[in-house]
């Protein structure tokens, strides 16, 4: 082989250029970068995924026996979020970044449950949320299938006579062998003898048990302006629904679990058993649960639940009102979304959106 020409660079046994080297070691970061990218994509991690899911109209979900029934034309949507476990971290970086997800650990929502647990657990919210939303409804109509036994514990006074016999969540059923229903009644009894007088509770404990314990408790005089006898606590009536109906109802959910149709549910049994079209002609979404005493509570999930109804078409969203501003800040002024705590409020507001008013029966 001829010497190179005089002057020429001369290779060195033994080394690789510069420009071999900077080529290897691009080569080795571009490998390291995809082994750190499989790794991601198949390596799960204890995340959930809430993403958008579905809206269904309710009506369709109602079947009424022994009664007239008036299926409407159109019908509210109850909504749902979709779940997605064992996520792996790619999907769970994804799921940071979209604005329309929301990544939590499982242990969020799982708290101690197992998977299974929780399922079964859902599922009986689900159930509780149907029996619940056909008791207030009919109970709206004047059935009367609501009634209230006793009175909840739910606040005691520091240094107050009640601090040391009652626990939150006491069910007071009778006071000196008196049963007692409402808060007032409580307030009643114990005027008598005055301030300083000790009366007889009766309590269920725990709530919804069989069992009775009896306590002697004092009273002492409230900071009102004309003092009544008190005995230190915050009291609230406990509701609770017939056990048998006038007439059957059923509402299939399928698969759906918690108790965030309760609402929606119950507008949608109102609306199949009352003649006219509680929508009017507006496509309608509800979420929110329902309670005895015709109270709407939040759920969460409002911005996955937000995006769900935008994206399906519908005109206008009840959401609780805790949950307004997180529904608004997602839709804007696409959707139009109406704020409601009570059964009362979101039948007014259907009616603003022109839907038929349904009137409270009597009783």
């Amino acid at each position: 082989m001829a010497d190179p020409p005089p002057g020429a660079a001369r290779p060195v046994p033994g080394t690789a250029s510069r420009p071999d080297r900077r080529t290897w070691l691009a080569g080795a970061a571009f490998g390291a970068l995809v082994l750190v990218v499989l790794a991601a994509a198949a390596v799960p991690v204890p995340y959930i995924s809430i993403l958008p899911g579905d809206t269904t109209p309710v009506s369709g979900l109602i079947s009424v026996s022994g009664a007239p029934s008036y299926p409407p034309d159109e019908s509210v949507g109850f909504t749902t979020v979709s779940a997605r476990r064992d996520i792996t971290l790619l999907e769970a970086v994804h799921g940071w970044l979209d604005d329309d997800i929301e990544v939590v650990p499982e242990t969020a929502l799982l708290g101690d449950r197992s998977v299974e647990e929780n399922r079964r657990y859902n599922i009986e919210l689900m159930s509780d949320s149907i029996q619940v939303a056909k008791a207030v409804a009919l109970d709206h109509l004047g059935y009367g299938v609501i009634r209230t036994s006793g009175v909840v514990v739910r606040d005691v006074a520091e240094d107050s006579p009640a601090k040391s016999a009652l626990q939150l969540d006491d069910v007071i059923v009778a006071v000196d062998g008196e049963p007692i229903d409402l808060p007032g009644e409580l307030s009643d009894r114990l005027q008598v003898g005055g301030v300083g007088a000790s009366h007889l509770l009766t309590l269920e404990r725990p709530a919804g048990s069989a069992t009775r314990v009896e306590l002697t408790v004092p009273t002492i005089a409230s900071e009102d302006d004309e003092p009544r006898a008190v005995i230190g606590i915050i009291a609230e009536e406990r509701f609770s629904p017939a056990l048998d109906l006038p007439f059957e109802i059923s509402i299939d959910s399928g698969d759906v679990g918690g108790p965030s149709a309760g609402l929606a549910f119950t507008l949608a049994v109102l609306d199949v058993l009352t003649p006219g079209d509680l929508t009017g002609d507006r496509r309608v979404a509800v979420t929110g649960t329902m309670a005895l005493n015709g109270a709407v509570g939040p759920v969460g999930g409002g911005l996955q639940k937000a995006v769900t109804v935008r994206n399906a078409g519908y005109d206008a969203f009840l959401v609780p009102s805790d949950e307004f501003e997180v529904v608004r800040d997602a839709v804007g002024d696409d959707l139009d979304v109406l704020p409601v705590d009570t059964l009362d409020e979101a039948l007014a507001a259907l009616v603003e959106l022109g839907g038929e008013p349904i009137a409270r029966g009597p009783g």
